[in-house]
């Protein structure tokens, strides 16, 4: 996936400009074909989803790309935290992988696309009938297929590199008082979220035709959703201990130094107590986690609003016309 994105200036912009031209173009050709020999409405409700496809396959690829690059940017921040020969093999695993695991991940998403065609076409006589019987169903029927690809390839990467920087927060030098040590794995277990939320967003262009099948966007939502939380928990959560740790120890030594500063008399006494406190009540503010926690629930709250409000919407509209019918 790295190397559909030209290693050049907005190269990730024109992948997407390229991959969004040619996806539209051919499903613009198939649908105005069909357009002959079905009717407008049905033409009409095949966009929804084409859309979706091609979105969902322009926005995961340069934005894999993206997370990459800044992966191998925290990775390189840490430099002077961490060993050196622990950094060139972390560094090696992020963008590398092996013809066996490519294999083995093309193998997951051909299976999960086989189980939802499957559902969706009801045998496997009817589902071949849907690959065979135009352009338009052809597309149709394989458009997810590549949406599946993309998704469990970088899902399975993001995964992977969450658990390395996870193994290598043992590893690392971390001090609460230095943010440089520890806020670079924060900053990549955020952006690792950018290909679910993106693609979750992107659901909602499936709802634009009208209520469609839930077995097209509920095994997504079933598998990928919950990932959000594994790349934002699984690298921070042993450093959130570790910060955790640290700072109880300094928020003890604090207390310390006010009971010390508690026995003494005069004015060494006094300007003591007020520098511990004051060192107390500064140490109470560091952060136990390498991100904002509060500015990180409304940005993913938000995130959520837009599927969430589409999926609501077409739930009460099915509703509706179960009780009127």
């Amino acid at each position: 996936m790295l190397t559909l994105v030209p290693e050049r200036r907005y190269g990730r912009h024109i992948a997407s400009v390229i991959i969004l031209l040619l996806g539209f173009a051919l499903f613009g050709f198939a649908v105005t074909n069909a357009a002959t020999t079905r009717s407008a409405d049905w033409s009409f409700a095949g966009w929804p989803p084409a859309a979706f496809f091609v979105c969902a396959i322009a926005y995961i690829v340069p934005v894999f790309h993206y997370i990459t690059f800044r992966t191998q940017r925290a990775l390189d921040k840490l430099r002077p935290f961490i060993a050196a020969d622990e950094h060139a093999a972390v560094a090696l695993l992020i963008d590398h992988r092996s013809l066996g695991w490519t294999l083995r991940i093309a193998g997951i998403a051909i299976s999960l696309w086989l189980g939802q065609s499957l559902i969706l076409a009801g045998s496997w006589a009817a589902m071949w009938a849907d690959l065979s019987d135009s352009l338009l169903s052809f597309l149709m029927a394989i458009g997810p297929l590549f949406v599946w690809l993309t998704m469990a390839t970088s899902m399975s990467v993001l995964i992977r590199n969450a658990l390395l920087f996870r193994r290598l927060t043992s590893k690392l030098d971390v001090r609460i008082l230095e943010p440089d040590s520890y806020m670079p794995i924060g900053s990549m277990a955020v952006t690792s979220t950018l290909v679910v939320l993106g693609a979750l967003g992107l659901l909602s262009i499936m709802w634009l035709g009208g209520p469609v099948n839930w077995w097209t966007t509920l095994p997504g939502l079933a598998i990928f959703s919950p990932l959000v939380v594994a790349l934002l928990v699984i690298p921070v959560l042993p450093l959130h201990e570790r910060l955790t740790e640290q700072r109880k120890q300094a928020i003890d030594g604090a207390q310390r130094a006010i009971r010390q500063a508690e026995s003494q008399e005069g004015s060494v006494g006094v300007a003591n107590m007020a520098d511990a406190l004051s060192l107390r009540r500064e140490l109470t503010r560091l952060p136990t986690w390498p991100f904002d926690v509060p500015a990180i629930l409304r940005f993913f709250a938000y995130a959520v609003i837009v599927p969430l409000t589409w999926a609501g919407a077409a739930l009460i509209e099915i509703l509706v016309n179960s009780i009127v019918s």
